[in-house]
């Protein structure tokens, strides 16, 4: 069927975490939300037509996860990243944060280091520093409008005695980028050498731009399976974030059980009645979907750009190559922190993320949400313009 991605669809008192709460996540009530990761569009049909299916059923009790659950995972993961996996492999979750909670009880004690590579997704902070563990922070090398790897930093990080996992955000949260596969393999052979697990995030992986592909760095080769956790969802993809269901590819049977013991031991996964069904029907009935989303994706990006370039030279959109979360390079403007955040959410009543809150090297920076309709992206475009015209008079 044919998706209308230009529809505004109003959310308000609907219990969205991104417009209804957008007072206290982000500071101003009245800004618009352009700030966390779902999207403003529909979701797609079957997805509806299975929740509603299983909603007709008066009786609401405990659920289990059917085997059409693994299934799902591996044809999906097979026919959108080539990586042909084992049902043995799969762990249902109730979200990817989870597991990196989970990873780091089940491995580590408290003290040990984790290394991260920020800026990045905040929850691999929190994940490290609420349980104790101390951050090592491989920070990415920003030069000319692009992001890499520091390798020398990141071998000398994962020979410490205290590192114990990685978590890496492939692609990447928020910078946008999708790992080639020499990178992948790098990061993958140092990470063996030391003993360092691999916690891979891949929840963005469908979001690919502009012909980009995706690499799973645990398909490069068993060696890296083994040492590796690969975190999957349709909940980006889909936008079904709030039905919680998420498919944990381990190829290493120790390290599933590791993980599954500590998910035991803290209770930590109770489904809900509609997640199976919902996630079995997006990832068996709904690439059309996929396709025509990152179409329009792609055309909202292109707006972006072209919006920047001819009207506000000073906030430069840094390529994304994945995802719908755009990162906004503002150092031109001239300031940073408190005072870029305020010019965007309270004078602007733009309700951006702070790049700062994804760590220090984001100071100058915001993360912008495109996933929604063009008309959406337009308003808050044109309510920053305002406020950068009157500060470039």
């Amino acid at each position: 069927m044919k998706y209308d991605f230009d529809e505004v669809i109003d959310r308000k008192n609907t219990q969205s975490s991104k417009w209804d709460n957008v007072g206290v996540r982000v500071g101003n009530p009245d800004a618009l939300p352009m700030w966390v990761a779902d999207t403003d569009f529909c979701c797609p049909q079957p997805v509806v037509d299975a929740v509603k299916k299983r909603a007709e059923h008066v009786i609401y009790g405990y659920p289990y996860v059917v085997p059409e659950f693994k299934q799902a995972t591996m044809g999906w993961i097979k026919k959108r990243h080539g990586w042909a996996i084992l049902p043995e492999w799969i762990v249902f979750t109730t979200g990817v944060v989870p597991v990196f909670n989970t990873m780091a009880q089940a491995f580590t004690e408290p003290g040990d280091e984790i290394i991260i590579q920020r800026p990045c997704y905040h929850p691999f902070g929190y994940a490290i520093e609420d349980n104790g563990r101390v951050v090592s922070n491989n920070s990415l090398i920003y030069q000319n409008g692009r992001y890499t790897i520091d390798f020398e930093d990141l071998q000398r990080r994962a020979s410490s005695p205290k590192a114990k996992l990685m978590f890496l955000c492939s692609p990447h949260n928020p910078v946008g980028r999708v790992w080639a596969e020499d990178e992948l393999r790098t990061m993958a052979d140092i990470c063996l050498k030391h003993n360092v697990i691999v916690v891979s995030d891949e929840i963005h992986s469908d979001l690919m731009l502009f012909g980009s592909k995706h690499i799973p760095i645990a398909g490069l080769d068993e060696k890296y399976a083994m040492n590796t956790v690969t975190c999957y969802a349709p909940s980006k993809t889909f936008n079904i974030a709030g039905l919680r269901a998420s498919g944990i590819v381990i190829p290493n049977p120790e390290i599933r059980k590791g993980l599954e013991a500590q998910f035991k031991r803290n209770r930590g996964i109770q489904q809900n009645i509609f997640a199976v069904p919902a996630y079995i029907t997006a990832y068996s009935e709904c690439e059309d979907y996929l396709s025509q989303l990152l179409s329009y994706l792609e055309g909202n990006v292109r707006f972006l750009d072209d919006y920047l370039k001819k009207n506000m030279p000073k906030i430069r959109l840094v390529k994304p190559e994945a995802t719908y979360l755009m990162w906004l390079d503002c150092a031109d403007l001239g300031f940073s922190g408190d005072t870029l955040a305020d010019f965007f959410i309270n004078q602007s009543l733009v309700g951006v993320s702070r790049g700062d809150g994804f760590g220090p090297e984001g100071a100058s920076f915001v993360r912008l949400n495109v996933g929604c309709p063009r008309a959406t992206l337009k308003k808050g475009l044109d309510q920053i313009l305002r406020q950068y015209e009157k500060n470039n008079k």
